[in-house]
């Protein structure tokens, strides 16, 4: 029996409040050093690095939510931690400790696929490459010689993905009791869906083939091969996408700005491609999900937490584009509410909030020119929401669209570490009118 992931809803939780309280003081001390010694950002990271390592073992090690926690931190929250630290973190994209140990793994195949891998396959890498959040990833080779990979699930961790949920439900419906404004149990409901689908490696194989639909117009896009017969739920079998990491290509100093924008245009069509042509988003764009392949193209990995949208969620986006590529003025408040929005307070001053947040958002489409490495979307957002606190928390998008908004946070993560500069408009065009060819062939 494989080492299991700990799944004790009292111990994890208090393992993630200790972390908590230590990374507080952490940061703390850190910043009040900082303004006692008046040193930059890079000697405060510095500090703070012992602090992210720490994080690292506590979260890569608890695995399930604790560790997709980590790999959100890692990537989003700039402000927090400066640069040094965050590289620490990222390993959780990957990199995660506490993976299985040989036996481990042969077992739970052997558990999953009734033969041990030595019998399933020509070759098998009985060390993992990648561990990250639910599992670990084993080379291999078929019979007939097709390089593949096989993901492993961690022992336990559907039962501390549980634990995990029954925590937050427990704050959910605290938070929940003052009523109104703080109603928090639809988005939990979504985000309990998505994490124990997730759990699914046959859900998996099933999103795939859906993705690969909805991304046919853009060639430009690597999807892997699903080998049904040497997957089960907690096994899957895929092609094997060779090339480095999205990370690992992020953080190659010897990459042009020219190779910087290809990547990072590639990029933005997995993501909106799909979704205006069905749809259908992919939701977890962490950089370790991404594989730049020799041939040119971006290969993406990794379809456990996909999304299908409203159609009437769409609409309304390919709306906000149309205006906002033509410079036109469009009236949000109205088409949001048609969309599935709730937007509680004074109508006047939601219409003039909105339209200060689409003109942060927007950036990246209105100029010919945008350098993600410099953005400050993420921190004039939150800027904006605290200048408007009453608005922002009366203004609720539809459950569904939380997986959407996840993707659009983690894709503008993607490019800030990308370091990014170039004409997003011209890009963003030419996924729209693919797009709109594809729905008129479907018509």
């Amino acid at each position: 029996m494989a080492h299991e992931v700990e799944g004790g809803r009292f111990q994890r939780m208090a393992r993630l409040a200790g972390l908590a309280a230590r990374t507080t003081r952490d940061l703390a001390s850190a910043r009040a050093k900082q303004v006692l010694t008046q040193s930059d950002s890079m000697h405060v990271g510095e500090a703070l690095r012992p602090t992210a390592e720490r994080m690292v073992e506590v979260l890569g090690s608890m695995k399930g939510a604790a560790t997709k926690m980590g790999q959100f931190i890692s990537l989003v929250d700039q402000e927090v931690f400066p640069a040094e630290a965050r590289q620490a973190l990222q390993r959780l994209l990957n990199q995660a400790p506490q993976r299985l140990s040989p036996a481990e793994a042969r077992q739970v195949i052997l558990d999953e696929l009734g033969s041990p891998p030595d019998e399933l396959f020509a070759q098998f890498d009985p060390e993992p490459f990648a561990a990250a959040s639910m599992g670990q990833v084993h080379g291999a080779t078929l019979r007939d010689g097709r390089d593949v990979v096989v993901k492993v699930q961690f022992p336990g961790v559907d039962k501390a993905i549980e634990a995990d949920l029954r925590n937050a439900g427990a704050m959910t419906a605290a938070l929940s009791m003052a009523g109104g404004m703080f109603d928090a149990r639809r988005y939990y409901d979504e985000i309990a869906m998505t994490l124990r689908r997730e759990l699914d490696y046959r859900e998996e194989a099933k999103q795939l083939a859906e993705f690969a639909r909805a991304s046919a117009p853009w060639p430009e896009i690597a999807l892997p091969e699903h080998f049904p017969e040497f997957s089960s739920s907690r096994v899957i079998t895929l092609s094997r996408l060779r090339g480095p990491t999205l990370l690992e290509f992020a953080n190659d100093e010897t990459q042009s700005p020219e190779a910087r924008f290809r990547v990072a245009e590639q990029l933005v069509i997995s993501s909106w491609g799909p979704f205006l042509a069905t749809g259908l988003i992919h939701a977890d764009p962490h950089p370790g999900n991404y594989i730049v392949c020799p041939d040119g193209r971006l290969g993406v990995l990794d379809f456990g937490a996909t999304r299908q949208l409203d159609p009437l969620f769409v609409d309304a986006y390919w709306k906000v584009l149309d205006a906002g590529m033509a410079h036109e003025h469009l009236a949000l408040q109205p088409l949001l509410l048609g969309a599935g929005f709730e937007l509680r307070a004074d109508p006047v001053q939601t219409e003039e909030w909105l339209q200060a947040l689409s003109a942060i958002v927007e950036q990246p489409t209105r100029k010919s020119f945008y350098d993600f490495g410099a953005c400050q979307i993420a921190v004039d957002v939150r800027k904006l929401s605290q200048q408007y606190p009453a608005i922002a928390l009366q203004s609720r998008p539809p459950e569904h669209s939380l997986m959407f908004y996840r993707a659009l946070v983690g894709i503008a993560g993607d490019l800030r570490l990308l370091r990014a500069a170039g004409n997003f408009r011209a890009t963003t065009a030419d996924i729209m009118r693919r797009a709109r060819e594809s729905l008129a062939t479907a018509q």
